[in-house]
């Protein structure tokens, strides 16, 4: 049977006194916490066999009835674990399911009922052979192959395409360079020649953009769409073109 505390506005187990507080049917303001503590070091005096769990027990209503008349002195007061997690009620049920099983626990290693595990499995040795059924040869073997070499085949061909070599502005910049050092003047279509493809032709004008823009060359048109004239700059850097925004 619980042990029953005797104090003013109560008269009860402990776990049914948090409960009361807990569903603010009974004002922890007006319960005396110390009385309660002297009614169980009471009980303690008196029974010098008292089980250590019924102890927890006390320890565990106790702590949540503290905290809660604490946090009417301090309304920040928050301990997460206190908070959260299931009644006291589930918890002290918990708690006494763990107390039995480790009484049972102890009882099995005090006797002489012993369990070790495994530390190695045993490893069965099988020797791998190849053992075709009756009756089948090389020749039927190599015919069956090709039979899925062909199923694996794809069965539309895709068509084959050449990859041209990509062309690098900074490569564009290297030769449109080149050319006017050795003749100071050039067209733009002179430079490109007959066969340059559309990707050639980009990287070019873009080639001679950077020229342009790092002063080594100087350009001139007459009129829209019309010939583009390059020169050298008359006064250029000292260093060659280089290229840093382009990959």
């Amino acid at each position: 049977m619980p042990l029953s505390f005797k104090i003013e506005y109560f008269e009860g187990p402990l776990d049914l006194l948090l409960q009361l507080v807990e569903q603010e049917e009974l004002d922890i303001s007006t319960l005396s916490l110390a009385a309660v503590a002297d009614q169980f070091v009471q009980h303690v005096n008196n029974r010098p066999d008292l089980p250590l769990e019924e102890l927890a027990d006390f320890l565990v209503v106790a702590a949540k009835l503290i905290y809660l008349k604490s946090k009417l002195l301090l309304p920040s007061l928050y301990d997460q674990e206190l908070e959260d997690g299931p009644d006291m009620e589930t918890q002290l049920r918990t708690y006494r399911e763990f107390v039995r099983a480790s009484r049972i626990i102890d009882r099995l290693w005090r006797s002489n009922v012993r369990s070790f595990v495994r530390v190695r499995r045993p490893v069965k040795f099988t020797n791998v052979v190849f053992s075709p059924p009756s009756g089948i040869t090389t020749i039927i073997l190599r015919e069956t192959m090709m039979r899925v070499i062909v199923y694996l085949e794809p069965r539309i061909t895709l068509p084959k395409a050449a990859v041209e070599r990509v062309v690098t502005i900074q490569e564009k910049i290297t030769q449109l360079f080149a050319h006017i050092q050795k003749t100071a003047r050039i067209t733009f279509s002179q430079f490109l020649g007959n066969r340059a493809s559309k990707p050639e032709t980009v990287a070019s004008f873009l080639a001679l953009l950077e020229l342009v823009k790092q002063r080594f060359v100087h350009v001139s048109q007459e009129s829209l769409f019309h010939e583009i004239s390059i020169k050298a700059h008359p006064d250029p850097p000292a260093a060659d073109p280089f290229v840093e925004s382009y990959v």
